[in-house]
């Protein structure tokens, strides 16, 4: 009998060689952008009321040097990696600022930070940021309304009236209506002050329940795909664990097996009704970059509350929610994709592990977060810099209170027209009765003990009362890093795993109704019009769930978390498709994006570029699909460059 003989070092390495460089040549195909920023940080040189500043000493008007601001952003640009010797605030504890060059750092796998870019932010001024800010304020004053009954218009709002009547999530959402961008027949402006982009238009229409209903309380707070809109707010991937024999456990326990080790859905959840930042002096110390002790969480329980959920992605690391479900899915042997070499189907005797398997697919979804993790990087500190909601709140009681300093003019004027929009008009006593700037001042009045605190005056404090002690991190607004993440992790798993089959029918006893206590709650997955989820509206879910839960604790708008879903997937395939040159053998990965194209990745096996093809529904429309959301702003070299 012949011996069977190994191919020769040599030609083994030259066919990696040729794999090597054939990725490179699909990396370096995608489309050559310039990403550009919205404009304001050109239109506001005086103070930069609109930039990220913090960990920058600030004066008494939380306004930094514009020289002291020159310096950094050059830096950040320039790659500095002393950060240019810049000052910090004064005091022992301070904060330092989150990777600033981690968008400097290129990747050895995946598109390159510079390959994506998310178009240009809402303006200061413009209706899409009024109606942003107008969120993440309602999303402050409905932090501890269980999910369950945030979708009732019924439901009270605690300690928010108008004229002596309490507030309900319908007249929230009857304010947010009022509002130019949630006017389903308004013309509101686009992010740079002209009419609106296919972009921005796809991004308006999102947040609605459909494009006639508009904003409705079954959406309110939800993400931008259909499957994030559908029946319970929280994902099952959120509330459910693993089936064992082993342990005993079942689905509904909530428990996922980590080996023979254990970890359990429960978690601690921050103490209800106690917001941050809601006087002057408290926002302006946590611009400097004061750090702060974090405050004890009393409860064990199941994610109940928005602000549950705003504890869970304070702390959480960052893929832990996606490999969670992964270890959830492969717990309950649900199928891989149908193109996957290796499944239920084949007929020989083989199984994935390495290849195919749970540990190829639990790597690759926690490889790609820091992929992601610098592209947002990138898209943060080098080119947008947007300042968080934290402070365009805080623009707006200054201007409301006359307490400007040396803010510049024009960014006063932009600020006076947004304030109208939320409901106060220069020079008046108070906010509007029933506006979303009333019943914020009324939430801070509550936290403050009823008195004005500072150069704001008790009707007039406009400040966003904040989940997080320390308010945002140390790191710009746009794009978001768990958004990113959640894009780029959630498409990694639609892509291994059959999605498109129902939830109820891949998860055994996942829809069991199971009340643990009374706060803690397993509910049915279900759509609304009463049919089961299916996987993949889960997986939608359970991306907007941690991205909006950002939003929710007052750090992120929703822009951030709306085009930095979709820059992570853009990721997400761009990894997939240079893996696919290191499989010998034919491979097809299907999955639905976030916008409900079906993409295709696959590969003939072989060792060329040519060899591996992404799909667009059906036609080779990738490079088309890869600029979609920046198409219209100019950041597209043209021609798009050919090979795709």
């Amino acid at each position: 009998m012949t011996q069977p003989t190994l191919p020769s070092a040599s030609s083994r390495r030259s066919e990696a060689e040729a794999r090597r460089f054939a990725a490179v040549a699909r990396a370096v195909s995608l489309p050559q952008l310039s990403a550009k920023d919205n404009g304001d940080e050109a239109l506001y040189p005086k103070a930069q009321p609109a930039s990220f500043t913090k960990g920058l000493p600030h004066d008494q008007y939380g306004l930094v040097d514009p020289q002291m601001y020159e310096d950094f952003r050059t830096a950040l640009v320039e790659g500095d990696p002393l950060m240019g010797g810049l000052s910090i605030a004064a005091g022992a504890d301070q904060r330092k600022w989150e990777s600033p060059l981690a968008g400097v750092y290129f990747n050895d796998i995946s598109a390159d930070p510079d390959a994506v870019a998310m178009a240009p932010a809402p303006k200061l001024g413009l209706s899409e940021l009024c109606a942003e800010m107008a969120t993440v304020y309602a999303m402050a004053l409905t932090r501890d309304i269980p999910f369950e009954e945030l979708q009732k218009p019924a439901t009270k709002i605690p300690n928010i009236t108008t004229n002596g009547s309490p507030v309900t999530i319908g007249d929230l959402v009857k304010q947010l209506r009022s509002l130019s961008w949630f006017d389903t027949d308004g013309r509101p402006v686009g992010c740079r002050g002209h009419a609106l982009t296919h972009h921005e238009k796809r991004r308006r229409v999102a947040m609605w329940e459909s494009p006639e209903a508009g904003l409705t309380a079954q959406v309110l707070f939800r993400g931008s795909t259909p499957g994030s809109k559908q029946g319970p707010y929280i994902s099952q991937f959120m509330l459910l664990g693993t089936t064992s024999k082993r342990s005993g456990f079942n689905v509904v326990d909530g428990k996922i097996e980590y080996g023979l080790q254990t970890t359990t859905q429960a978690q601690l959840v921050p103490q209800e009704h106690v917001d941050y930042m809601t006087t002057w002096d408290a926002w302006l110390e946590v611009q400097q970059g004061t750090k702060y002790d974090q405050p004890l969480h009393p409860k064990t329980r199941r994610i109940h509350t928005p602000r549950d959920l705003a504890g869970y992605v304070h702390f959480d690391a960052l893929y832990q929610a996606y490999l969670n479900a992964c270890l959830i899915m492969l717990g309950n042997d649900v199928p891989v994709d149908g193109g996957n070499p290796i499944n239920e189907k084949r007929p020989d005797n083989s199984m994935g592990f390495a290849t195919w398997g749970g540990p190829h697919i639990l790597s690759l979804v926690t490889e790609v977060a820091t992929r992601g993790l610098r592209a947002a990087r990138r898209t943060k500190f080098q080119v947008h810099r947007r300042a968080r909601p934290e402070v365009i709140a805080a623009r707006l009681a200054q201007v409301a209170n006359g307490h400007v300093g040396a803010m510049d003019p024009g960014a006063i004027v932009k600020l006076k027209s947004m304030l109208s929009e939320l409901g106060f008009e220069d020079g008046a006593a108070a906010a509007r009765p029933g506006s979303i700037l009333d019943w914020i001042a009324q939430l801070n009045a509550h936290v403050n003990g009823g008195v004005g605190v500072g150069p704001l005056h008790v009707d007039k404090t406009f400040l966003l009362p904040m989940a997080f002690i320390e308010g945002s991190p140390m790191h710009p607004a746009y794009g978001a890093g768990h958004a990113t993440v959640a894009g780029a992790c959630v498409t990694i798993l639609k892509a291994f795993f059959d999605t498109e089959i129902k939830f109820s029918d891949a998860i055994e006893g996942g829809n069991t109704f199971r009340a643990v206590n009374k706060q803690d709650k397993l509910i049915k997955s279900h759509r609304t019009d009463g049919n089961d989820a299916t996987l993949i509206e889960e997986l939608d879910k359970l991306a907007a769930n941690i991205s909006i839960g950002r939003n929710i604790a007052g750090v992120h708008y929703n822009s951030d978390y709306y085009d930095s879903l979709r820059m992570g997937e853009r990721i997400a395939v761009s990894l997939l498709e240079e893996q696919m040159l290191t499989y010998h053998e034919p491979v097809t990965l299907t999955l639905m994006s976030f916008d409900g194209d079906t993409i295709t990745i696959s590969t003939d096996g072989e060792r060329t570029s040519a060899g591996v093809k992404v799909m667009v529904n059906g036609t080779a429309g990738y490079a088309d699909w890869w600029v979609r959301d920046v198409a219209d702003y100019g950041i597209v070299a043209p021609p798009a460059q050919p090979g795709l």
